[in-house]
């Protein structure tokens, strides 16, 4: 290969690796100016001369000489120093982090396809090399200079490269994101392969309702041609009909076949579909699964930065503040970390400017002089939490009340709301504006960009003990397990892990506390509001229904709130895409989604929601609306199913739409049930232990007293010949957990109720 094409195809990597050491010799100076010690300090010494020595061997492939020779008085440094020829002052410290800050900026030049003319690492290396100078420090060999120096190093790393380049690809960021997307829409593929299953079982239904039918007009007109046949005497008469009488008996036998073809190619479909979304649905998930797992990133990267920062704050400052960061190993997707990176960085810059107090002060009140401040990781499910932690002096309940005052803004009477108050854009509690803090921005924008992630921000203090961030976002921002419901004829959708319960409730369940509407559940009073007019609606149509009304309890954080709603749709894994910049700045919704049936979802921002329905000056007559809608008697509803996981799903589904429902494990204990209480329709599995859902039917319609109640059997077990035996003993109908669909379910009941 040309070498000044290797050269050019090479500064892409180049600029990727030159971050790498530039975090490595960061890392490395901080390590050794917080802990000096003998023990540790020749081997971090030999990972920094490494690190130089292979960014100048780098930088001398793709001939950028400035990086080069700032490797090399780097290498001069280390090697000196390693070796106790050299000591390394404060001042020394201060030089060494100085010119990595320069070759970082001259990574980012070289990034941006600029020249390093006028960079400020020709400065730096000037400053460096006469220092060095003056210590008198020369290179010797040593056996990491023989070792990192073979004698045609170029052509080496040329081979190197050559040889690891088709082994080792790096796609730019947008690639992968596209590629997620796209892997994405495959996932979402399964449903709609789902529906259309589900649609040729119904057309194949149909099918079997019109042989039956049509096996009756068929033995009509068989019989009707035989009897004309016997009672026809006359010759001429027979001659005259045989004609006519044939073609009908072979339009007949055509029909009969053509009904019989058509079945079995019908099944032939379905079978076809069937192994066509098992297929889909494993190569889209695997597909998936890779594409994620090439964007997880470590924890640690969006934590880069952050030792130096608040190195650079205490030396400014009285202060003496170490940084600890734990759970580093934990992987994000790309996306998630990036969008940690400004949050981190302003949480950790309030703790050491505004938290921690300088060390007279943290003295005189019994603590260390040294302050902690503490930034943990942890998986919680599908999402991950961050704490940014200090043992600082709170936060100063006065001066909010004092920068509220000020602004002519409303002060809330409780503590917590009012500690919440310093998300608000402006405020801040510093007493004077420096280059660090007092201008009011900062923790308003920690809240928006976690928004913006569809996560939230939660504080916790004790005050002169210390203040506690806590972040938590979903491990991916693509896709979301997500509840659907709908509301004056728009469907929203909300992050599962956000949705503490669903439930209905009448005018009887409200109650008003200083003039606001509230639900209590497990004794906690929470607000409860219409959605739609959270939303700028002026009227629900869920007020028009039968008496109750469905409502979604959602959380953020500490507090929780209750949402009307027209009408539950029910959860799945959706796909989320991005507003435009018309539609971005809707308080409320932080995306959307595109449904199987094409149509548009509102992704909801659960934290925005519950704080609107705090608003003290929000108001509502809720109870009121509800209380005028005619009431009507429930249908009692009867679930069996060894699962609990499914039972207590379909009763959830069974409640919010506006049944009792009651649960047995087994056929057992759903006929003793029945025989107690009664039910007005069984929804049973069938594999169950003591009684199946086969002999709970058979036992049904063999009872004078409950033989005309509806039967519904939700099993996986899909053969016809399950399917058939289901309907031999007596069910109304069945319905596959495989193609599960509680809408279906739902018409179904309805229809039979």
């Amino acid at each position: 290969m040309d070498k000044n094409a290797l050269v050019r195809r090479l500064m892409t990597t180049f600029v990727v690796e030159l971050d790498d050491h530039v975090q490595k010799l960061e890392r490395g100076l901080l390590m050794l100016e917080k802990d000096p010690r003998e023990s540790s300090r020749v081997d971090v010494f030999s990972t920094l001369f490494r690190s130089s020595h292979s960014l100048k061997g780098a930088a001398r492939v793709v001939k950028v000489d400035l990086i080069e020779t700032a490797g090399h008085l780097l290498e001069e440094i280390f090697a000196s120093a390693r070796d106790g020829r050299l000591t390394l002052d404060q001042d020394f410290f201060a030089l060494l982090l100085s010119i990595v800050d320069a070759i970082r900026d001259a990574g980012q030049r070289l990034r941006a396809e600029r020249d390093l003319i006028g960079a400020p690492l020709e400065t730096a290396t000037e400053r460096l090399s006469a220092l060095i100078q003056r210590k008198g420090i020369t290179s010797e060999p040593s056996f990491d200079a023989m070792e990192y120096s073979p004698p045609d190093f170029v052509a080496a790393l040329e081979r190197t490269a050559e040889e690891e380049w088709s082994a080792v690809v790096r796609v730019p960021a947008e690639k992968l994101d596209n590629l997620l997307t796209q892997s994405g829409e495959m996932l979402t593929m399964r449903y709609r392969i789902e529906a259309r299953e589900s649609e040729a079982a119904t057309l194949q239904e149909a099918l079997a309702t019109w042989r039956k039918e049509w096996r009756l007009i068929e033995t009509g007109i068989r019989t009707l041609l035989n009897h004309r046949r016997d009672a026809t005497q006359a010759q001429e008469v027979r001659n005259s009909g045989a004609a006519g009488d044939q073609k009908l008996k072979a339009a007949v036998d055509r029909s009969a076949d053509a009904l019989r073809t058509f079945d079995r190619n019908l099944q032939r479909l379905r079978v076809g579909l069937r192994a066509d979304k098992r297929a889909i649905e494993q190569t889209a998930s695997f597909l998936d699964a890779a594409v994620r797992r090439a964007r997880m990133l470590p924890f640690a990267q969006a934590c880069e930065g952050l030792d130096r920062m608040a190195r650079d704050l205490t030396r400014q400052s009285s202060k003496n503040v170490e940084i600890f960061i734990q759970g580093n190993e934990i992987e994000l997707d790309r996306s998630v970390l990036e969008g940690l990176k400004d949050p981190l960085l302003h949480l950790v810059r309030n703790a050491v400017d505004h938290g921690v107090e300088p060390i007279a002060a943290r003295l005189k009140s019994g603590k260390s002089p040294v302050g902690r401040v503490v930034v943990t990781a942890a998986l919680r499910g599908s999402h991950v939490e961050i704490a940014v932690s200090d043992d600082g002096v709170g936060i100063d309940l006065v001066a909010i009340r004092e920068q509220l005052g000020k602004r002519g803004l409303l002060i809330p009477s409780d503590e917590r709301e009012l500690a919440d108050c310093i998300f608000l854009p402006g405020m801040s509690t510093s007493v004077s504006v420096t280059r660090v803090s007092g201008r009011g921005v900062g923790l308003d924008v920690v809240k928006s960009k976690l928004a913006s992630m569809h996560g939230r921000v939660d504080l916790s203090f004790e005050s002169g003990r210390g203040t506690r961030f806590t972040l938590t976002v979903p491990l991916t921002l693509t896709s979301v397990r997500a509840v659907l419901f709908g509301a004056n004829g728009q469907t929203y959708a909300v992050d599962a892990a956000s949705v503490r319960k669903v439930l209905r409730i009448g005018a009887d369940d409200i109650r008003s506390i200083e003039g606001r509407e509230v639900l209590f559940i497990e004794g906690q009073p929470m607000p409860i509001v219409s959605l739609l007019e959270l939303l700028g609606g002026s009227s629900h149509s869920a007020l028009t229904g039968a008496g109750k009304v469905p409502v979604v309890l959602l959380s953020a954080g500490n507090r929780q709130a209750a949402f009307v709603v027209d009408v539950l749709l029910g959860e799945r894994e959706i796909m989320i895409r991005t507003l435009g910049a018309r539609l971005r700045s809707i308080r409320g919704v932080g995306g959307a989604t595109i449904l199987v049936d094409g149509k548009i979802a509102l992704i909801l921002d659960p934290a925005e929601l519950v704080m609107q329905a705090f608003n003290p000056l929000r108001s509502s007559r809720l109870a009121e609306e509800i209380a005028v809608l005619p009431h009507t008697a429930k249908k009692h509803l009867l679930v069996v199913d060894d699962s609990v996981t499914i039972r207590t799903l379909e009763k959830s589904i069974l409640e919010a739409a506006g049944y009792e429902v009651t649960v047995a494990a087994d056929g057992v204990e759903a006929w003793q049930l029945l025989l107690e209480n009664g039910a007005d329709l069984v929804v049973s599995d069938i594999e169950m232990p003591r009684m199946d859902g086969f002999s709970l039917t058979e036992t049904i319609r063999g009872s004078k007293r409950f033989r005309d109640v509806p039967v519904i059997l939700v099993t996986a077990m899909e053969s016809d010949e399950d399917k058939a035996r289901g309907l031999v003993a007596g069910a109304d109908a069945y319905q596959l957990k495989s193609a599960f669909d509680q809408e279906n379910l739902l018409a179904t009941i309805r229809q039979m109720l």
